[in-house]
């Protein structure tokens, strides 16, 4: 067994200063620790940002394409519904047929009291 000889005893001011100089050490550390943090943290908040952008500009692509095809939609069915009014080609007296009954059915619906019922 080799002879170890016990450390010599340090004196307080030794050991004072060893415990300030750990202390030291622990205060650079943890302040390195919250740059370490304060740069993860913003990293990550231009990243956020860079995510709410693209996907504003996706919506925003999104809402102009919907309303591209709503309008060429609209624009259809009013064709059609143009096309089919020209293809019925009513009689004067058919007209005003219709228009008799249009009128009769707006005051039935829009009279106060109901006697036509």
């Amino acid at each position: 067994m080799a002879d170890r000889s016990p450390d010599p005893p340090m004196s307080v001011r030794e050991a004072m200063d060893r415990v300030l100089a750990a202390e030291r050490e622990a205060q650079e550390q943890l302040e390195a620790c919250q740059a370490e943090a304060d740069r993860i943290i913003a990293a990550a908040r231009e990243k956020t940002r860079g995510i709410q952008e693209t996907t504003r500009g996706r919506i925003s692509r999104i809402h102009a394409a919907s309303n591209r095809e709503t309008a060429a939609r609209i624009r259809s069915m009013r064709r059609d519904t143009a096309k089919k009014s020209a293809a019925i080609d009513y009689e004067p007296t058919q007209s005003e047929a219709v228009a008799r009954a249009a009128r009769r059915l707006a005051r039935r619906l829009t009279s106060r009291s109901r006697d036509d019922e």
